[in-house]
């Protein structure tokens, strides 16, 4: 072989080899932080998404039931027996009792018949408890959960026979907290309310 051939070969210096490398670092990290945040990016759009189908979900599950408030096929709240009447909605500070005789036999202690709502702040969840059974979670992940009674004119009222509206207002959190949210110790909250108007108490 050719000597004066191996002597004219060119190779790569350290220096360029450094060079080199440093250059495919930084590239490398650039491209793995542009990853990260967009991942990181996607979970907190999920964990908006899931925050917000939490709270409607919840939301609409209470309405359908309010809305059956007061189910009386049997008219035992207008027959002059006042011994077997009730109140299709409580009046509570905190739950949401619901009554409605469902399988129409003129009383309201049959199994699903009669439902409370409560939310348990130990463990930020929504909670559903039916006839004598126990609470069970409905929701996790809800920040609070408030009630307040309309009658006829719209008015607040705290007596249950004039109830004929509800006002319910969820408030769900993410499950996350998000590092760069300043607010609530990093966890993003969303609220939805509704008046919901029991169809049997008109």
């Amino acid at each position: 072989m050719n000597s004066q051939f191996l002597t004219n070969q060119k190779g790569v210096t350290l220096t360029e080899l450094m060079i080199a490398l440093a250059l495919g670092l930084l590239t490398i990290g650039a491209v793995y932080s542009v990853h990260l945040s967009q991942v990181k990016r996607q979970i907190v759009q999920e964990d908006v998404l899931a925050m917000q189908q939490t709270a409607r979900a919840s939301l609409d599950m209470m309405a359908r039931e309010i809305r059956m408030a007061g189910y009386d096929p049997m008219g035992v709240n207008r027959d002059a027996d006042s011994s077997n009447d009730f109140y299709g909605l409580d009046y509570h500070p905190t739950e949401l009792h619901v009554r409605a005789d469902l399988n129409g036999n003129g009383v309201t202690t049959d199994s699903k018949e009669s439902i409370v709502y409560l939310y348990d702040d130990s463990t930020s969840t929504l909670r559903r408890k039916v006839g004598r059974g126990g609470r069970q979670p409905v929701a996790e992940h809800i920040e609070d959960l408030t009630f307040s009674y309309r009658d006829a004119l719209g008015r607040s009222t705290t007596h249950a026979p004039s109830i004929r509206a509800v006002d319910v207002e969820v408030t769900a959190r993410s499950a996350h907290a998000d590092s760069h949210y300043p607010e609530n110790g990093g966890y993003r909250t969303w609220t939805i309310r509704s008046r919901i108007v029991p169809r049997n108490l008109q």
